[in-house]
């Protein structure tokens, strides 16, 4: 997934050195080679699954401060399809596999969930909406890494395919170029602040990968 401007090109170059350690990280490496242990894979599923909820929460709330009607309805989309995602997850995973469900949430899952629910209500709208994009930007590229890389017969097939491609592909695109039209209309300050925000992000990413390998 490419950047869409100047300003969405200096958030991908800034967080080179983290999304190298999030390929890297022994969660996504076994997991494109098949070999990720079960209860590595059940913690992470099983946090996530209340991480989808809070972050559709986060979107909902920068909906109702987005500043025009496309992209009020974009977020509020993204919310709604979190939500239905979080169901498929339940049904298809954790019921399927009997994932025990997580009661609460685990350090890394809820410092994730902490800062984008704070910049939700609390960050300007622009510096809001760019704390919520590693979710899906880092991410869509970290599993079409992991779609490339991954060995025939992987046991996590369905979960790797489901998040390369079609839909989630035409969401990230989207929501990269609204960053970058916001970038464009915001002063220097709001642009360091969403550079932060984004690389904030983007550790989350990896912290919660590493924890789910008990790293």
């Amino acid at each position: 997934m490419k950047q869409q401007g100047a300003f969405t090109e200096k958030l991908w170059t800034v967080i080179q050195p983290v999304y190298q350690q999030i390929i890297n990280c022994q969660f996504i490496k076994r997991l494109a080679d098949g070999t990720l242990p079960f209860e590595w894979f059940a913690h992470y599923l099983s946090q996530d699954v209340l991480y989808i909820i809070d972050d559709s929460r986060a979107l909902a709330v920068v909906a109702g401060r987005a500043e025009n009607p496309d992209e009020t309805y974009f977020f509020l989309q993204l919310a709604k399809d979190g939500l239905d995602i979080e169901r498929a997850l339940h049904n298809d995973y954790i019921l399927m596999l009997k994932i025990p469900e997580a009661k609460e949430k685990s350090p890394a899952f809820k410092a994730y969930s902490d800062f984008l629910t704070d910049n939700a209500f609390n960050a300007p709208y622009p510096v809001a909406a760019t704390a919520l994009l590693p979710c899906f930007w880092v991410y869509y590229n970290t599993m079409e890494h992991v779609y490339n890389n991954s060995v025939e017969n992987n046991p996590y097939k369905k979960w790797i395919d489901a998040y390369s491609g079609g839909e989630y592909r035409r969401y990230t695109e989207n929501f990269i170029k609204i960053v970058e039209n916001l970038a464009q209309k915001s002063d220097s300050e709001i642009r360091e602040q969403m550079i932060s925000v984004f690389v904030e992000g983007t550790k989350h990413e990896l912290s919660v990968f590493e924890e789910s390998a008990g790293q």
